[in-house]
């Protein structure tokens, strides 16, 4: 469809409740993810006023001596969406539009200020900053309204008005089937009500008569006719309401009357119907509209919230711009990890936004490939987004079994302390890795096997490559493989043509006394940089597990749950220094 890409691509917000002054890019399906009291639900005001006619009040002014002012710029323009409009219209967007893109202003200078007396602004095309903007001609503006018609929004439960967006939406194309017997219906009504109709009601004419009787003596040049206009097939769709019926007692109420968990659910139905309806006919009639949800998984069981994303994710694809804050990990898959808005609020800033993923990959990782294969690495953990640190693990071991041994020593979950453990999709990715979040002001640490120490280390400039503690150890690799069964290349172990894995030499190496030493130098040199090395090798070895496997894995799990770790880790204190390393991380 040639109108999917019509949207708002970035929206200020200055001034609007906690947001003192803040940029948000928007995509076709953009997640809001925050923790209560963020703003989210502000940035989906934002959106709405700025597209619709309404007043804000003193609540919605963060200083209400300063004007509550929202910039919209609005991407995908085409001159086939253009050439619909009449020339006058047309003819005003090119004054506007460049590249399909333009920019309007709307500014509500004082608490209460009617819709009328606001201020719109449109930015002149190809100028930038705060430059080249004109007070809004009424042409472009009513071009504008047609091209982007007001939100459906569902911000609350006992909304009628969400509801009749949702049904109007759904019976486009019965509004259009019906226009031709409805204007023919229109013009009987318009005949017996309309001040000048050919058929005028008697009741309407005895009315008009009496009452002018009454006026005659105090304005004695003054006449009045009662005027009442035809209703339209679209007045009718808005109107429409939803009765709830009970199948086991038959009663019947209507959905404002029904509990806040009811309504969710229908009008997540609604969207649901909507998505489907909107994929199988394809239909013209659908506008471009901008949907926006809070949270829309509130009262849904988890399957509920699988169906309502998938429908949300299909209207997205589909003409309909989705902006929705969510408190929820499964209404973000990693798909969408990239694009989605970190939202965050602080004295000092209010409500603002980290960087999204994409644009710290992009500004990070340079090369193409690399920058696929990092973005890969991270978004395959959405939980990410919901934290406000990140533990990057190198193994699956790290990821099954230190949640529970973490929270089995410290008495603290890492959901409490809001760390999310994500594995990386390769030990080489850490570096940009802990750049990419780093650039998005997330807070990340690293656990590494040893091998890391000796080849990304090096490479990533963690640590020299001539270090005199690598070297140590590079000469005890050197009297081992004497016997013949460790091959090793630029002085270390690997796993072409060796009769033991890589992963095992290094093992071998950590436990010669002589390798004590240098490997403790090595792990506190990057321990300094946020990265915990196991110097005994791998976990499996610190852990004293015979195996990388489920079994391994489950079994070693219900042991800490019912026993004593100290009495059955081999090296416990360091597990204990990690956990204290973890915590560390949280305050940083």
């Amino acid at each position: 469809m040639q109108n999917q890409a019509l949207r708002l691509s970035e929206i200020t917000i200055v001034n609007l409740r906690s947001i003192r002054r803040e940029t948000f890019p928007l995509s076709s399906f953009t997640p809001l993810i925050g923790y209560n009291n963020a703003g989210k639900t502000n940035i989906l005001m934002g959106i709405h006023w700025l597209l619709a006619k309404i007043s804000l009040d003193i609540s919605y002014f963060d200083d209400p001596s300063l004007p509550v002012e929202v910039i919209g710029t609005f991407t995908g323009l085409s001159e086939e969406i253009i050439s619909r409009l009449n020339e006058e219209r047309a003819n005003m967007l090119h004054r506007f539009v460049r590249n399909g893109s333009f920019k309007i202003r709307k500014v509500q200078r004082v608490p209460g200020e009617s819709p009328e007396s606001m201020r719109f602004f449109v930015q002149e095309a190809g100028t930038l900053g705060d430059r080249g903007w004109h007070p809004m001609p009424l042409v472009f503006q009513e071009a504008f309204e047609r091209l982007f018609p007001e939100p459906i929004r569902i911000l609350d439960f006992n909304s009628s008005k969400t509801n009749a967006h949702l049904l109007h939406e759904i019976f486009k194309p019965l509004e259009h089937r019906l226009a031709a017997d409805f204007a023919e219906l229109q013009q009987k009504f318009r005949e017996t009500l309309s001040y000048d109709g050919d058929n005028r009601a008697k009741e309407l004419q005895n009315f008009d008569r009496d009452v002018n009787s009454m006026l005659l003596p105090l304005f004695p040049n003054v006449r009045l006719k009662l005027e009442i206009p035809p209703p339209s097939l679209d007045i009718f769709l808005k109107s429409a309401g939803l009765m709830v019926i009970d199948e086991e007692d038959g009663f019947s109420r209507n959905i404002s009357e029904t509990g806040a968990g009811s309504q969710r659910a229908i009008q997540m139905a609604l969207v649901r119907y909507l998505a489907e309806l909107k994929k199988k006919t394809r239909s013209k009639y659908f506008s471009n509209r901008l949907l926006l949800i809070d949270s829309p998984e509130l009262f849904l069981h988890p399957q509920a919230v699988e169906l309502v994303r998938v429908a949300l994710k299909k209207l997205s694809q589909e003409g309909y711009q989705v902006v929705f804050a969510t408190h929820s990990a499964q209404m973000v898959t990693s798909e969408d990890v990239s694009t989605s808005l970190l939202i965050r609020k602080s004295r000092e800033r209010g409500t603002f936004m980290r960087k999204r993923m994409e644009d710290a990959v992009r500004q990070v990782v340079r090369d193409a490939p690399s920058q696929l294969q990092t973005l890969f690495s991270l978004s395959n953990s959405n939980e990410l987004l919901f934290a406000d640190y990140v533990l990057l693990t190198e193994g699956k071991t790290e990821w099954r079994v230190l949640p529970t041994l973490f929270e089995k020593i410290t008495g603290k979950s890492f959901a409490l302390i809001k760390c999310a453990l994500v594995r990386q999709g390769g030990v080489s990715n850490t570096k940009k890795s802990m750049r990419v979040l780093s650039s998005m002001d997330i807070p990340v640490r690293a656990i590494v096997d040893l091998d890391y120490a000796f080849t990304s280390a090096v490479h990533d400039g963690f640590l020299d490559k001539n270090d005199p503690d690598l070297e140590i150890c590079k000469r005890i690799f050197m009297k081992l493989s004497r016997s013949g069964r460790m091959r090793l290349v630029n002085g270390i172990p690997v796993n072409k043509r060796s009769r033991m894995s890589a992963a095992q030499g290094f093992a071998m190496m950590a436990a010669i006394p002589e390798a004590e030493q240098p490997l403790r130098s090595i792990h506190l040199k990057l321990r300094r940089r946020g990265i915990w090395v196991w110097r005994f090798g791998a976990i499996e070895e610190h852990l004293g597990l015979e195996g990388k496997n489920e079994k391994v894995w489950s079994s070693f799990i219900e042991k800490i749950k019912t026993k004593e770790p100290k009495m059955f880790i081999p090296h416990y204190e360091d597990l204990e220094t990690l956990c204290q390393w973890i915590l560390e991380g949280v305050n940083e």
